[in-house]
């Protein structure tokens, strides 16, 4: 009963730093938390860096796990968020790596948890004809998308899929913001250029 009430205060708190302290010095029950909280985060850098063949599930876990065992090394610059964030883009390197994969496979939308920020369609009206044209548009986009180079793959997932700002995608991939920037803006150009080919 005692821990049960122990575990809603932790909850309860929003200073991270203090659960990070506290799962640092072996409390189970704000290492517990702490992962719960970025357990979506996780989930969604390895669902949009990871093909569709590869376990999803298991690389979570994976991830979770790599947290866990490497949490006394956290060493508390930047967020705890954008720390997980950096081992799951690491484990989807290391994945891929092994795979032999370049190139990342097409993101696309395995559920219902978000909706996908690319897909827009040009009119509250869709027509069949708009329908299809958006439909292009999105084939278009994901294409360039894979064709990204794996660094602007990594910024443009982190920020539209993971919805991390800049400072902690940064944090995340050990670069400065000013990098992070420039890849950024120039996934967004070739992404946006594809798109409106694709638009008469």
């Amino acid at each position: 009963m005692a821990s049960a009430a122990r575990r809603e205060l932790l909850v309860a708190r929003d200073d991270e730093r203090e659960l990070v302290e506290l799962a640092r010095r072996g409390d189970r029950d704000a290492a517990e938390i702490l992962l719960e909280r970025h357990e979506l985060l996780a989930f969604r850098v390895c669902r949009r860096l990871l093909p569709p063949s590869e376990d999803l599930d298991g690389a979570v876990q994976e991830t979770l796990l790599r947290a866990l065992k490497n949490l006394p090394r956290y060493a508390g610059e930047g967020s705890f968020g954008a720390w997980m964030a950096s081992i799951a883009v690491n484990l989807c390197r290391d994945k891929l790596r092994r795979r032999r994969l370049v190139p990342f496979q097409p993101l696309e939308v395995r559920g219902d948890d978000e909706s996908d920020p690319l897909a827009v369609i040009p009119s509250a009206e869709p027509n069949p004809e708009r329908v299809a044209m958006a439909r292009q548009a999105m084939q278009r986009v994901r294409r360039e998308l894979v064709r990204l180079p794996r660094r602007q793959q990594e910024v443009f997932v982190l920020r539209f899929f993971a919805g991390m700002d800049l400072e902690g995608i940064a944090t995340a991939l050990h670069v400065d913001v000013g990098t992070v920037k420039t890849h950024l803006h120039r996934a967004v150009h070739r992404v946006r250029v594809a798109a409106e080919e694709a638009t008469p």
